[in-house]
């Protein structure tokens, strides 16, 4: 309903009052905002004399002058009788600050020549249209509660079970708000005793908040403590608090801390990967830390069989260092390291989302920034793609391992070096393990052999089984489940090529037509393994020899393939806009069974919950993964997951509704 409470006219119209000629228009603006008809109706008449009898004009621009000044008081006197303020009311911050001046997050200064008609801001002002959030906060009384709480004790209790999705003192009842706050005041005195993760990010939500710190640092180091203490038991905390706490060194602009070192297994292509692989550009020779060599390859290294296979710390400390080996060996052959060989020459506009998902004032705020675009640029990620795969290649063969990742390109020079470095430092360590491993002395009783062998006989006999099931059990078929998903996700045609490489031993002649088959199955590998199951070498196709005994298996023992199955897609792609195409492919099934939940149902939590049970994980998880998938492909989330039932952006459900197979 608009307003009818009365108003004062500005300096401008005080000074319009007094110019010959138009001064009516002074007295009609006073009428109209205040809807007054006596001075409407006058300012009208003023108009039409003046110009329809000009000799008039003097004599009412002195009438105009006293009719302003007569209602300019009138008004002014109603105001006061009615208490109306004449100034413009406070606008109310829709963000809830944790202290009295909560800083900004700090700007980086960072190399490269922006793109024309762009520039890093010298302050970079976050208004309240770059937030997202809804009028009435569901979390405001979580954070009223917070202050209430924040010096509370817990006595000793015994342990409550709880799980909810966000988390806060409303989701739990007595008995569990008394043991979370008997757990905090262990916490808070060093002592991590065991409990359950949604209790853990009740806490953390309190730190992010302000809430159990005094300075910004000490936040900083209660929330590291918090995370090294329980990742273990809980590894979907690595899926938040990398993120997390990233933001929160940047808010209170903690830049002596190494934000970027926290090591963050889930790290992908994203803005905030850029920003940490900015710091490390003036670095000679290039120390990037293993999880954002991984966010930088196509090859998944942590999903390596012979990264899984027991060889986790000697990868993650051998390539760093054939990363900083091979930069070291540029700069001294051309002046430039890695990122300036490779990565890109011109900054761009990049923004994303502080604090997703997190259930604090801070939330999801856009920070938008000026840099290079490394972790996505192709140039760059596919030479340490070829790094990384060749550094485990030189290992493996060091380790006496089976098997080598095929379709390596690197450059004979750089390919020697590495050789070299890892004999030199790797090849005496595992001949120095070798050695210490003496063998057993093995004394043999000859009037026992032959009771021995009748013995084994026996046993051998009753541990007989099926062929079928011998094979299943081989040590070397760790990834069936996976591969089997991924035969089950292609196109016949693609099927067909698999056909070809079974027929002979995995490896046949590249035919036209092909490149768009490899592809495929390629992307259903990278979905499902995190590494590509195909690769061209010489004109050949050959699959991968750490997954040619699943293929293998796959083939004499073939999966059912149910119409069921063969209808995976719930969205029709024709019908999306072309921008989303791309991000639809990058889904996995149960994040476009997730997306689908969400677009389609009034209230998805219920399937959302089935669907992450069945996959092992929380539908927080699910709906993160796709908001990152969504920031990566359309450069903004797609789903809003700050209220209690998640829902699809306004100005993406009309697209996405419309597309519904």
């Amino acid at each position: 309903m608009k307003s009818t409470a009365p108003k004062l006219p500005g300096k401008f119209c005080r000074v319009l009052s007094f110019i010959p000629w138009i001064n009516w228009l002074s007295v009609l603006y006073v009428g109209i905002v205040n809807t007054n008809a006596l001075h409407i109706i006058c300012g009208i008449v003023y108009a039409v004399v003046t110009f329809a009898v000009p000799s008039t004009a003097p004599f009412l621009w002195i009438v105009g002058i006293v009719q302003y000044i007569f209602a300019y008081r009138s008004i002014k006197k109603l105001m006061g009788s009615t208490g109306v303020s004449s100034s413009k009311p406070q606008e109310k911050a829709n963000i809830h600050s944790p202290s009295p001046t909560a800083p900004g997050f700090s700007d980086m200064v960072l190399p490269g020549e922006p793109e024309k008609k762009q520039a890093v801001p010298a302050r970079p002002q976050y208004s309240a249209s770059t937030v997202r959030v809804s009028i009435h906060d569901p979390h405001e009384k979580f954070f009223a509660d917070m202050k209430k709480n924040a010096q509370k004790d817990g006595k000793e209790v015994p342990f409550v079970p709880f799980m909810s999705y966000w988390p806060t003192y409303e989701s739990m009842n007595k008995s569990q708000q008394a043991w979370y706050f008997y757990w905090r005041s262990q916490v808070r005195q060093g002592n991590y005793i065991d409990t359950d993760l949604s209790y853990i990010f009740v806490l953390i939500y309190e730190l992010l908040s302000g809430t159990g710190w005094e300075t910004p640092r000490d936040g900083y180091e209660k929330l590291t403590r918090v995370w090294n203490a329980y990742r273990e038991r809980f590894p979907a905390l690595d899926r938040y608090l990398a993120d997390w706490i990233f933001d929160f060194a940047r808010q209170y602009e903690l830049t002596d801390f190494p934000i970027s070192e926290q090591e963050n297994p889930h790290a992908s292509p994203s803005a905030k990967t850029d920003l940490m692989i900015a710091q490390h550009v003036s670095e000679v020779p290039l120390k990037l830390s293993f999880s954002l060599i991984d966010a930088l390859c196509d090859y998944s290294i942590v999903s390596s069989k012979f990264y899984k296979d027991g060889n986790q710390e000697l990868m993650r400390e051998a390539i760093p260092r054939v990363v900083a080996l091979a930069d070291a060996a540029l700069q001294k052959k051309t002046g430039k390291g890695i990122l300036d060989t490779y990565g890109p020459t011109r900054a761009k506009k990049q923004e994303y989302y502080a604090f997703a998902s997190a259930v604090c004032p801070q939330a999801n705020q856009k920070i938008a920034f000026t840099i290079k675009g490394y972790s996505a640029y192709p140039k760059l990620r596919a030479y340490i793609n070829e790094l990384v795969r060749y550094g485990e290649n030189s290992l493996r063969n060091l380790c006496g391992c089976r098997g080598r990742l095929r379709g390596i390109t690197l450059d004979p020079e750089t390919s020697k070096l590495i050789d070299s470095f890892m004999a030199k430092e790797y090849g005496n360590r595992q001949r120095t393990d070798l050695s210490e491993e003496k063998p057993a002395k093995v004394v043999l009783n000859f009037e026992n052999i032959n009771t021995l062998r009748e013995e084994s006989d026996a046993v051998r006999e009753a541990l007989s089984v099926e062929e079928t099931e011998s094979k299943a059990e081989k040590a070397l078929l760790t990834d069936v489940k996976e591969v089997t998903s991924i035969y089950l996700a292609l196109s016949p045609e693609s099927r067909g090529l698999l056909d070809r490489l079974q027929k002979s031993a995995w490896e046949a002649p590249f035919q036209p037509g092909d490149e768009a088959l490899i592809q495929e199955i390629n992307r259903q590998a990278e979905r499902y393994l995190g590494r590509a199951l195909l690769a061209v070498e010489n004109a050949d196709i050959i699959a991968e020899d750490d997954y040619q005994d699943e293929l293998a298996y796959i083939y004499e023992n073939p999966p059912a393939i149910s119409a069921e199955e063969a209808r995976t897609k719930r969205f029709d792609k024709s019908l999306l806009p072309e921008e989303f195409r791309d991000f639809m492919e990058a889904l996995s099934p149960e994040q476009e069974k997730a997306l689908f939940a969400v677009t389609a149902s009034v209230d998805p939590q219920p399937e959302l919950k089935k669907i992450a049970e069945e996959t092992l994980t929380m539908p927080q998880i699910l709906l993160d993964d796709i908001n990152a998938a969504a920031m990566q492909y359309l450069g903004d989330i797609l789903i809003d997951t700050a209220e209690e039932s998640p829902h699809i952006l306004d100005e993406y459900a009309p697209a996405l509704k419309k597309s519904i197979a």
